[in-house]
């Protein structure tokens, strides 16, 4: 096998892990020079979704390689969040949000199309993998969402939430008192929509529920 078709299949392994995106980095550990990879992007079989992040032309622009594209540029520490994680728990939120992302507080990575939200701390416990891609927990998800949604559709949200099981009154008040501080945006909202679907108040309706 020729030095050219070893990069190849070296990257190729990496790609299909990654909804067919990959970094600079990784097509250098391949075995790609800086003039290959941009002689493969100018002749487009390799598309630059971000700096330095890029996707095979065989691979399709599909959610997850959206998802890993963000990643792959964040970087290390990286953690889709928000109305990200939601599309993976598959809590419904208004289309049309671009892709969200928590990075640690040190760094402060800007690219166009990407919203990114800096920490200063995040638990391990409300972080996990979901198809290799690192993923902010429902308790967590719904937490953040509660600082970016607009009332109707964070109430919408919850009783999806609630319906389906993917999370429980009981575990996401737990989890509010553990992340939301006071002054914590979206906080007291999400308390007050809690202490109505305990009480019973509010139930998921008829179509959450089918």
């Amino acid at each position: 096998m020729s030095s050219s078709l070893a990069a190849d299949a070296r990257l190729a392994a990496v790609a299909a892990a990654q909804a067919g995106v990959f970094t600079r980095a990784q097509a250098t550990a391949a075995g790609f020079g800086a003039t290959q990879i941009e002689r493969r992007v100018r002749a487009g079989v390799w598309h630059r979704m971000f700096p330095s992040v890029y996707r095979h032309a065989s691979a399709p622009a599909s959610v997850g390689a959206r998802q890993w594209g963000t990643i792959l540029w964040a970087g290390p520490g990286s953690v889709l969040s928000h109305t990200s994680a939601a599309q993976i728990w598959r809590i419904p939120v208004a289309s049309g949000f671009a892709p969200e992302v928590l990075v640690p507080a040190t760094r402060a990575p800007r690219v166009a199309g990407v919203t990114v939200h800096r920490v200063t701390r995040l638990r391990e416990v409300d972080v996990v993998r979901v198809h290799g891609l690192p993923v902010t927990t429902p308790v967590r998800t719904l937490v953040d969402l509660a600082a970016v949604l607009a009332a109707d559709d964070l109430r919408a949200a919850l009783e999806h939430a609630f319906a389906r099981d993917v999370v429980t009154v009981r575990a996401l008040g737990t989890g509010l008192d553990e992340i939301g501080s006071t002054g914590r945006p979206g906080t007291a909202r999400l308390r007050a929509l809690l202490a109505a679907f305990g009480s019973g108040a509010v139930r998921p309706s008829a179509r959450m529920a089918g």
